[in-house]
Order: C-alpha cells, then sequence, then structure tokens
C-alpha cells in the first residue's frame, strides 16, 4: 500500500466517522425535539423585551444577537417568563408581539417559541452538515479500495 492509498483510507475513515457522529447527534436532537412536541402543551405568550447579546470576532468586529424574552400563562394559571435560547438579527420579534409557545407542565420555565428556527434548525444543520461529511468520507474511503472499484 502506497502513502496516498493509506493517507485517503484514513481521511476518508476520520472524515465518514465525524459526519455519522455529528449526524447521529442530530438524529437525536431531533427525535428529542419531536417528543418534546408532542407532550407540550401550547400556550399564547407575549414578547416582553428584546435582550440584546453581543460578540466579537478575531478581527475585533461587535454583533449583537437578539433572545426574546416571553411571558405567558400556564394551564394551571401560573405565570412565567422565559429568554428563548435562539436569537437573530435582525429580530425576529417586536415587543408586544403574540407568540404561540410550548411548553412541559413539569418544566414551565423550559418553554419554547413554536417556531421553525427554535425547534428544527440546529437538529436539520447537524444532520445536514454530518451527512455531507459521512458521504465525502465514504466516497473516498470507497476509492481508496481500487479492488471494489474494478470487480464491477
Amino acid at each position: 500500500m502506497n502513502e496516498d492509498t493509506k493517507f485517503f483510507r484514513i481521511f476518508g475513515s476520520i472524515f465518514g466517522g465525524v459526519g455519522s457522529i455529528i449526524a447521529i447527534t442530530g438524529i437525536i436532537i431531533g427525535l428529542n425535539t419531536r417528543s418534546f412536541v408532542t407532550s407540550a402543551i401550547p400556550a399564547q405568550g407575549t414578547i416582553i423585551d428584546l435582550v440584546q447579546r453581543s460578540s466579537t470576532d478575531n478581527k475585533g468586529r461587535s454583533s449583537y444577537v437578539y433572545y426574546p424574552v416571553v411571558k405567558f400563562t400556564t394551564t394551571s394559571g401560573e405565570t412565567t417568563v422565559f429568554e428563548a435560547n435562539s436569537g437573530s438579527n435582525p429580530p425576529e420579534f417586536t415587543k408586544g408581539q403574540q407568540v404561540e409557545i410550548l411548553y412541559s407542565p413539569e418544566k414551565p420555565n423550559s418553554a419554547t417559541i413554536n417556531s421553525w428556527l427554535s425547534l428544527w434548525f440546529l437538529p436539520m444543520m447537524f444532520i445536514s452538515l454530518g451527512s455531507i461529511f459521512a458521504l465525502v468520507g465514504g466516497i473516498v474511503l470507497v476509492r481508496s479500495f481500487p479492488r471494489l472499484i474494478s470487480s464491477k
């Protein structure tokens, strides 16, 4: 086995393996999200604030992301306030806007806004990127075995 073949086998194995792990992580997150959505209770909430968070990149440039703070009342009459775990710039929501939220009766503080971005973006990103990595790694790995290709 020459050095190029060895490199491609190692590269394909690592790339494919890491991609598979990322894709499986996305599938697990997606299944957990689906489980939450099927058991969660919907409610109407109101955006009461937008929390501005800044970050600085390696070139010293600042950027801001706005996280909505939502107030809602549970079916038991308890008023709950939570900060969404996803934000955007420009802000996706405005103060006073009504939004549908989903919450677990056992943990009303871990509610989430019922939107595709809040629920499905993360698992879809992991599944997509992981699948691409696994596919590229798999192609490189299969192509590093010339006997498999020439026997077809």
